[in-house]
């Protein structure tokens, strides 16, 4: 971790707490309890589980000394500032944030590269900057499950994928953290004719052979966008039908041989991979505990299964005519095409019709809805009747309702002149619009 992240400040001090009681002001530091030094809010998350706490703040230039006892070590009353996270420090041949163009938020551009986040958030890490003291505080503090971004067992395959000049040496933290009882969920990100074929197969059985313990692997296909060229970025091959069709294929003899060992299928394939390739989707109890559903892995399975189930809350007709565009990327188009709209245009009074929108922004081999812009949502909206209530996704806004060009859901609605809604789900989508 970044030294600067070494520090865990007190932003604010709540009246009437433990901690106000004993004179602690905003801007302390907390360094040490019970002689255990204090890097951040995990840090005294688990340390101040002790039933009695001697806490070490610095204050005005001197160390104070507090005793809280019982569960006042955790209620002693203190909110601190947020954590800083360690910057990736890969040079990922495929990363996103590298393609994407000038002019978008900060955010979008900062790499994280922090188990702690992981922990937190599912974020997957790549464990390179990881040392021995991390691991330790990994199995010590149980900070479990981790969400490991593997890519390739053969060392040379991951140098090159990564951007190391080095060993890493994943395999063996890998076999510490399952060692010492932490659970991991890995992914692969696949890219053609580097991890693809028998590298993919020796991944795979890699980390299967830490099972239970890891528990499950995602392979998603990798994400090129219009703008590598001009960023100067090596030049990938984009997973494609017939490729997409190959890794299905490949890793369906490993899930049956998985499923008899584990009676889990253990290795998961995010469903751009079965929508590019053409072939079916898994039934959702196919997923284990989806897992690796932020990966994009069982997602449209989930959502099927869901609108069957609002669909049987669906009034019969509608008391004025609606008429709606269901907005989505190119990719699932076809999806909702045939299991959505035809449920939907059974309802009388109720007009639905498909709005799939070219990505412009990233280029058109990009066609997942969450990476969709204000922009070209508008562009196609405009193409749509006036009176159309546009229904966005919800994975294509952040939880501020921002685009990721910035739109907001507002502006998109006036530029456009189509009242647009974000659905979650379609349980009660007449009432959202």
């Amino acid at each position: 971790m970044r030294k600067s992240a070494v520090q865990l400040k007190t932003k604010r001090v709540l009246p009437g707490g433990p901690a106000e009681r004993a004179g602690i002001l905003p801007g302390s530091v907390l360094l040490r309890i019970n002689r255990r030094p204090v890097r951040d809010v995990l840090d005294f998350r688990f340390y101040s589980a002790d039933r009695t706490c001697d806490c070490v703040f610095l204050q005005d230039g001197a160390e104070k000394t507090v005793r809280f006892s019982g569960n006042a070590g955790r209620d002693a009353g203190l909110e601190f500032e947020p954590m800083e996270f360690a910057r990736c420090g890969n040079k990922c041949l495929f990363c996103f944030s590298d393609q994407n163009p000038e002019g978008l938020r900060k955010t979008l551009y900062f790499k994280d590269e922090d188990y702690r986040l992981s922990f937190l958030f599912g974020n997957y890490v790549t464990l390179t900057r990881v040392n021995e003291d991390d691991l330790r505080r990994i199995a010590e503090q149980n900070l479990s499950p981790l969400f490991v971004s593997v890519h390739a067992f053969d060392a040379d395959v991951r140098k090159r994928l990564l951007g190391l000049n080095r060993d890493d040496r994943l395999w063996e933290k890998l076999r510490f953290l399952t060692g010492h009882g932490i659970e991991l969920h890995g992914q692969i990100v696949l890219c053609p004719g580097i991890n693809d074929g028998g590298v993919l197969d020796r991944t795979v059985d890699a980390c299967a052979g830490l099972h239970p313990r890891f528990r499950s692997l995602a392979v998603v296909p990798v994400g090129l966008t219009r703008h590598r060229r001009r960023r100067g970025l090596p030049v990938l091959k984009r997973v494609g039908p017939e490729t997409a069709a190959a890794a299905v294929k490949q890793m369906r003899t490993r899930q049956r041989a998985f499923k008899r060992k584990f009676g889990e299928p253990f290795v998961y394939l995010s469903d751009e991979l079965y929508l590019l390739s053409g072939e079916p989707l898994p039934r959702t109890d196919q997923y284990g505990d989806f897992w690796q559903s932020e990966n994009g892995v069982g997602m449209t399975s989930c959502f099927l299964d869901a609108f069957r189930k609002s669909a049987r809350s669906f009034p019969k007709r509608l008391e004025k005519p609606l008429r709606v565009s269901v907005v989505t990327g190119e990719l699932a188009g076809s999806v909702l095409e045939k299991h959505v709209l035809p449920v939907l245009n059974r309802i009388t009074g109720l007009d639905a019709r498909l709005c799939m929108v070219p990505n412009r922004f990233y280029g058109r081999s990009v066609t997942v809805s969450g990476l969709l812009t204000g922009g070209d949502i508008a562009r196609s909206l405009k193409k749509t009747p006036e009176e159309t209530v546009a229904l966005l996704p919800s994975n294509c806004v952040n939880t501020d309702g921002l685009f990721l060009d910035g739109w907001t859901v507002d502006a998109l609605s006036k530029t456009t002149g189509r009242r647009a809604a974000v659905l979650e789900d379609f349980e009660s989508f007449l009432e959202a619009i």
